[in-house]
């Protein structure tokens, strides 16, 4: 399960105000998510995985979890904090 301490459960903003947004949830290190830089800083969208209602970073064989997509600081503003 995932750290609130340390991670940050987003979604698209899009699919949120479409209330479509059960197959998409990501986790962006909190860091990260409440920086106050732009430039060319970027964060990280990580994938996870719903299990018996919690949310658990989807990780690789080696353990590592998955990226999904690295985004500019600018592109927070389409994702929601949930």
């Amino acid at each position: 399960m995932f750290d609130v301490n340390e991670d940050v459960l987003v979604v698209d903003k899009n699919d949120f105000n479409k209330n479509c947004f059960e197959r998409e949830y990501f986790l962006v290190s909190k860091d990260e998510w409440n920086s106050e830089e732009d430039g060319f800083k970027t964060f990280c969208l990580y994938l996870t995985r719903l299990e018996k209602g919690r949310i658990f970073l989807y990780l690789t064989k080696e353990g590592n979890p998955v990226i999904f997509r690295e985004l500019p600081l600018c592109k927070r503003k389409d994702y929601i904090e949930i």
